[in-house]
């Protein structure tokens, strides 16, 4: 033992009796009474037993505690993760269906692998003659989908269809069936076939019924541009740019020449009947003004236009004038060509004045 160390020694004693718990308060205010005064005083005595007893019960209540909340956060982010994966699958199969159809639609060659896709189309609507004939298509489409729109069973994605030169828009249909995400809705179009003086007899190489071919039956296709087989009226040089589809519809494109002497027929009916109003005028006559002595009308220009109401004729107007050199009178006439349903006619009538 070093000089000057002091040493406290417990003297001996007999347990106390047992006294009753405090209550929870009453435990630190009786540590800080009994605390120590100075370093020479005895080491602090052990808990008391209550002490003892409410850091016990702490440790039981608190290991359980942080060990239920470490499981909830565990468990909820395995949740949230499982969620994401889940969704993540989802999308990468939504969008994997729709690249599909979409590099069927834009290929070459026929229509099989895009139609095959697809569920029946509605027959009251359209014909699917054309669709599923294997019909080729001289110039696929270009589309181009945004990002899906996913719900529990459906997945809507909207795209952009460009066909010639023109864009449109468009929506694509998904479901979710036990084979996997196919597609419900997907571009094909009704179209009906309205020509005018000009009769399609095949489309892609496949030939048509008649009322398909004479428009009165719609017949589905996907957008693209066809080539068709065709015949016009003898005097009309024609020249057929094909069928083009877009999501918005179909029409057969095409231009004509008309032959000389279909001008100088309707030039001359034209003429003929407002001659013949100027010299008798009747219902449906234009108004024309009284001259003395009469001079000639002359048509200076003929512009023929067709109807879609009006399918197998033309409809020219013809504009007269007089006098020649310096005309004062201008008149508007109109003449109809009529070729008949079959294309093998050929009448010249004046429409009259209303």
């Amino acid at each position: 033992m070093t000089e000057g160390s002091v040493v406290a020694r417990m003297p001996d004693f007999e347990p106390p009796e047992p006294v009753p718990e405090p209550a929870v308060g009453e435990v630190a205010d009786a540590a800080v009474d009994e605390a120590p005064a100075t370093a020479t005083e005895a080491p602090a005595a052990e808990p008391e037993p209550a002490r003892r007893d409410l850091r016990a019960l702490w440790r039981r209540i608190r290991v359980p505690a942080i060990a239920f909340a470490v499981g909830v956060v565990v468990a909820v982010a395995g949740s949230i993760a499982a969620g994401v994966v889940q969704d993540r699958t989802r999308h990468d199969d939504v969008v994997a269906a729709i690249d599909a159809y979409v590099a069927a639609i834009e290929s070459d060659g026929d229509r099989t692998a895009a139609t095959g896709q697809t569920p029946s189309l509605d027959d009251a609507v359209a014909s699917s003659v054309l669709l599923y004939a294997s019909i080729r298509i001289a110039v696929p489409p270009q589309v181009v989908c945004d990002e899906p729109r996913i719900g529990a069973d459906l997945a809507l994605v909207d795209c952009r269809v460009r066909v010639q030169g023109r864009i449109e828009p468009t929506t694509i249909a998904l479901e979710h069936t036990d084979m996997g995400w196919t597609v419900a809705r997907g571009l094909e179009v009704p179209v009906r076939i309205q020509s005018g003086a000009l009769l399609v007899d095949a489309v892609g190489g496949v030939p048509l019924d008649e009322d398909v071919a004479r428009g009165e039956r719609a017949v589905w296709l996907l957008p693209g541009r066809y080539d068709v087989d065709a015949h016009a009226p003898a005097q009309l040089a024609v020249q057929v740019d094909g069928l083009v589809v877009s999501p918005s519809g179909g029409a057969v494109r095409w231009e004509s020449d008309t032959a000389a002497t279909v001008d100088a027929d309707v030039r001359a009916a034209a003429l003929a009947f407002v001659d013949a109003c100027a010299a008798a005028p009747a219902d449906g006559c234009p108004v024309i003004q009284d001259r003395d002595p009469v001079e000639p009308f002359e048509a200076f220009a003929v512009v023929g236009r067709i109807a879609l109401d009006d399918r197998y004729a033309m409809t020219y107007d013809v504009s007269v004038r007089r006098p020649v050199e310096q005309p004062s009178e201008f008149l508007l006439i109109t003449v109809r060509v009529d070729f008949g349903e079959d294309l093998d006619r050929y009448d010249v009538a004046v429409v009259p004045t209303s």
